[in-house]
């Protein structure tokens, strides 16, 4: 399982895939962990600097795909995942076939939490994961259509073979840690759909 003291994404590798975005965050992780005297491991690098009592506490979170409600009461929907949901919800995205791939999502409520948590305890410090787990679209596109009738998930490729494709797998050690009992998935998929038709979207 990926652990975030262990596995840290490579900022050149990323700017080399054209992943401007996910690298620009990798390299402020880095350069923010060596301004309170730290590696991404979590370990001291600079004793002074990390001893030092006006150094702040650092504590990131890392999450992926964030849904849940927005607390914005505007009637336009923001940002870059719900609208996504929304399209893929009226077929506009996604519609062709289920792909054979995986989603790490989190619940925007569950991850305010996680900061919560994270800004109270004098402990935490360093990299945590932001996600509950990582989900096969399989299991996602279904649970649309549980909590959203009108949602039928579209048919599964042929001759692609959908179990040999694990899921991202994590070590929660770290975000357990911070003692927050993450949503289930489906609430969460309930929670946006009554979300999205209050808003009239779906």
């Amino acid at each position: 399982p990926k652990s975030e003291l262990l596995h840290f994404s490579d900022p050149d590798e990323q700017i080399g895939r054209g992943r401007y975005s996910p690298a620009a965050k990798t390299l402020m992780e880095i350069k923010a962990l060596e301004c309170v005297g730290r590696n991404h491991a979590n370990e001291i690098i600079n004793v002074d600097l990390a001893n030092d009592p006006s150094t702040p506490r650092l504590v990131i979170l890392n999450p992926n795909l964030i849904l849940g409600p927005q607390l914005d009461p505007s009637p336009v929907i923001k940002g870059n995942s719900l609208p996504w949901m929304v399209r893929i919800l009226k077929k506009e995205r996604m519609a062709e076939a289920v792909p054979n791939d995986s989603m790490s999502i989190i619940d925007i409520r569950d991850l305010a939490e996680l900061h919560v948590r994270a800004a109270i305890s004098e402990d935490a410090s360093g990299r945590y994961f932001g996600v509950n787990r990582s989900f096969a679209w399989t299991e996602i596109l279904e649970g649309f259509g549980e909590v959203y009738p009108d949602y039928t998930p579209p048919p599964l490729t042929p001759g692609v073979d959908y179990e040999s494709n694990v899921p991202t797998q994590f070590d929660h050690t770290r975000k357990d840690s911070l003692g927050v009992t993450l949503r289930p998935l489906r609430e969460t998929l309930k929670d946006l759909v009554d979300f999205f038709r209050a808003k009239g979207a779906i």
